[in-house]
């Protein structure tokens, strides 16, 4: 019949309801239940891939690294240092084990990057090397350089600063701090390509680079149908380059106030290696959020210990890669403005 249940049921509903009031028993005279407590699970780890842009240290892990990777990349870097390779010589620098050194070899070798090379008794690098250096180029080591810096000064002085390399007849941006800015007028100028002309990245490029890179560049304008770059707007243009040069290598540049968005303007400062404009770096604000008089302490004067940090870094970065040293921070630090064309 429905509803009946069977002995065999009645029994263990029986011995449940006998342990649910011991258990309640316990606690109301403060004796700790014989029940084994839940354990809790670990916070899981996040991953930084999904930290908010711009707020990541990108030095540091997400997870513990693979031993493994770690040991394979080891070996191959001591096989492209010591050119011909023997097993003995790898262990020497590396202070890994022999069978491991063999394993992770034999690895290498299964995937292209390293040849057993019998003529002289050890392993080499092939070309297939090169593949990992593909894309790494002087763009990407000036963002390098420069992603810490800037991201630390949009965080202090909260507005968009910008970096930008030389295309052509322009300056193509190629960082951008805008997504961490409460300040910025839009979403992204990313791939944006600033005039040599008017903006302050191209004028910053144009007055600090070698001379014959600055004339080869003005014949390009000059030869160009679709720059209306007459004789009178060459001479106003040299002569702007020249006012800022004269500041002694320590000014900063400002784009054209034709320039749309009017209510914005924008400084810029050139990244330099040696005697080589690498790149430019620049800060836009409103006109009517920071007073004409207050320029220099808000917004110039932390550009320019930007700019050093970065400079510092690229000379660090460009020695590495076997560039001939110069002087970190090597520019006056005394700062003058370019008044705009």
């Amino acid at each position: 019949m429905e509803g009946l249940r069977h002995p065999e049921d009645m029994a263990n509903l029986d011995q449940v309801l006998a342990a649910r009031a011991a258990s309640d028993n316990a606690l109301r005279q403060g004796k700790p239940s014989q029940e084994k407590p839940s354990q809790e699970k670990p916070p899981a780890q996040r991953c930084r891939t999904n930290s908010r842009r711009g707020l990541s240290d990108p030095g540091k892990r997400s997870y513990p690294p693979v031993q493994s990777v770690k040991r394979a990349l080891e070996v191959l870097r001591a096989v492209n240092r010591l050119r011909i390779a023997s097993v003995t010589a790898i262990h020497a620098t590396t202070h890994l084990p022999k069978p491991t050194i063999i394993r992770m070899l034999e690895t290498l070798m299964a995937d292209g990057y390293v040849a057993r090379d019998n003529m002289f008794g050890g392993y080499r690098v092939t070309c297939r090397v090169h593949e990992l250096t593909k894309g790494y180029d002087g763009i990407s080591m000036v963002i390098e350089a420069s992603r810490v810096p800037a991201i630390e000064l949009t965080q202090r002085i909260k507005w968009p600063i910008g970096i930008g390399v030389l295309d052509g007849d322009a300056i193509s941006i190629q960082f951008w701090t805008g997504a961490i800015s409460p300040w910025a007028h839009t979403n992204t100028v990313l791939g944006l390509r600033p005039t040599l002309l008017s903006s302050a990245m191209g004028r910053a490029y144009m007055a600090y680079c070698p001379e014959e890179e600055r004339e080869k560049i003005l014949a390009c304008l000059r030869d160009d149908p679709h720059h209306e770059f007459d004789a009178q707007t060459e001479a106003d243009f040299r002569q702007l380059l020249s006012r800022l040069r004269s500041t002694g290598k320590a000014g900063f540049a400002v784009r054209d106030p034709r320039t749309e968005p009017k209510q914005m303007t924008t400084l810029a400062m050139p990244l330099m290696f040696d005697d080589r404009v690498l790149a430019t770096i620049s800060v836009s604000f409103y006109k009517t959020a920071v007073p004409l008089q207050n320029i220099s302490a808000q917004i110039v004067a932390p550009l320019g210990e930007t700019r050093r940090k970065i400079e510092e870094n690229l000379a660090l970065l460009m020695r590495g890669a076997g560039a001939p040293p110069v002087e970190a921070g090597r520019l006056p630090t005394g700062l003058a403005p370019l008044s705009p064309g």
